[in-house]
């Protein structure tokens, strides 16, 4: 259904589904937030923590709105059919181009409807905000709708991204940090809004916890981290850690810290948290980069890989290894991509991977055991192939 011509129809849907999605929030997430009213249209952006994010967002306002959801959504039957029914989203496509979803939500705003949207494109992967495009800002000024920035706290350690789906049992909150109208806007530059949505939105999940720490207790917590840690610190090896309940090990010289409820590690490697492990991880890579040569800088066996398209099934073209050089990425089944023609590529959830092209097709990789497809996007951003990845 068109969203704009049947809006009646989602804002009784909204009215109907409300309750529930405040259960949800306050039972299952430990979501704490402030109900809120604020002047409209508006295009609401929020910090990106959960997968639950637009039904704790959702659960905050009365006011009905669109969210701006990826596409893979569309592309699970009748669950599909049912979200279009009661939320007619506006679907984003994963790596690929966003021209079309910046239409759906500027027509969506200009018809007097409400638009929620996370920028980041990505749940954070180590606490902190990331990147946001700053065509958010220009896009903003253009709709001539209100802007309101939303600002989520503890979703990092409720459910970490590479924790699987697992809940852990602590505490999250939400509330409006500020509302700009259009005038407001207008009288801004690109650059100053594009600094105040930056402003508003970052969320420094350490900060906080330190501030005022909470337990955040769930089962086997440590599980999946080698979907984010590619390094080892002590010995330097790479992809040689496995997790399993609540430890870090590295395989190749013994180093093992165990994951605490605070979020914190403790044991033998020398970073205490992940964030500044990820720093390091960051660092390595230039090191990789610079030092590899003809060599791949790293590679990952039995990767599945599928070309998808906008809400339909992807078809499988094959699986086998996955290898990335300094020119060019070697996906599974002998196909070749040149990092010229890398448009985007971005991770969904914790290691599914999918990879834009010049040409407008889109692949999605997935792995059969875990392992950090992160670290393709960060080589290929410092590689040049990409900018911000979403």
């Amino acid at each position: 259904m068109d969203r704009i011509k049947n809006h009646a129809h989602y804002k009784r849907q909204w009215a109907l589904i409300h309750p529930l999605g405040e259960l949800i929030a306050r039972l299952f997430m430990h979501f704490r937030a402030k109900r809120e009213t604020v002047p409209g249209p508006f295009l609401l952006l929020s910090n990106h923590l959960t997968d639950q994010d637009p039904i704790l967002v959702g659960s905050a306002f009365r006011q009905q709105m669109y969210f701006v959801a990826s596409e893979h959504i569309m592309r699970k039957g009748f669950v599909s059919k049912l979200l279009e029914f009661i939320f007619s989203p506006i679907t984003r496509q994963k790596g690929g181009n966003a021209a079309s979803t910046v239409k759906g939500i500027i027509r969506t705003l200009r018809a007097g409807c409400n638009v929620a949207l996370f920028p980041e494109g990505n749940r954070t992967w180590d606490g902190i905000t990331g990147p946001i495009p700053p065509a958010t800002a220009k896009m903003a000024r253009s709709s001539g709708a209100y802007l309101v920035t939303y600002r989520m706290k503890g979703g990092y350690f409720t459910s970490p991204r590479w924790g699987g789906s697992g809940i852990r049992k602590g505490r999250m909150t939400g509330s409006v940090v500020g509302v700009y109208s259009p005038e407001q806007l207008k009288a801004m530059s690109s650059d100053e809004v594009y600094d105040t949505i930056c402003r508003d939105l970052y969320e420094n999940a350490w900060e906080t916890q330190k501030a005022d720490p909470v337990s955040y207790r769930g089962k086997d917590p440590a599980e999946h981290l080698e979907t984010f840690l590619f390094a080892c610190p002590e010995c330097g090896g790479l992809h040689c850690l496995k997790s399993r309940g609540d430890r870090i090990k590295c395989t190749k010289c013994g180093a093992s810290s165990k994951y605490l409820d605070t979020g914190m590690l403790d044991g033998d490697f020398r970073f205490k948290t992940l964030l500044e492990w990820s720093r390091w991880q960051d660092e390595k890579l230039d090191g990789i980069i610079a030092s590899c040569g003809d060599e791949a800088l790293f590679s990952d066996d039995e990767v599945e890989m599928l070309e998808v398209s906008m809400a339909k099934t992807g078809e499988k073209l094959g699986s086998g290894r996955l290898s990335l050089f300094k020119d060019r990425l070697e996906l599974p089944g002998g196909i070749v991509l040149p990092g010229s023609e890398i448009s985007g590529i971005a991770i969904r959830g914790a290691n599914s991977c999918f990879i834009g092209t010049g040409d407008g097709r889109v692949y999605q990789l997935n792995p059969k055991a875990d392992c950090c497809m992160q670290k393709y996007v960060m080589a290929c951003r410092k590689l040049g192939y990409i900018d911000i990845a979403v």
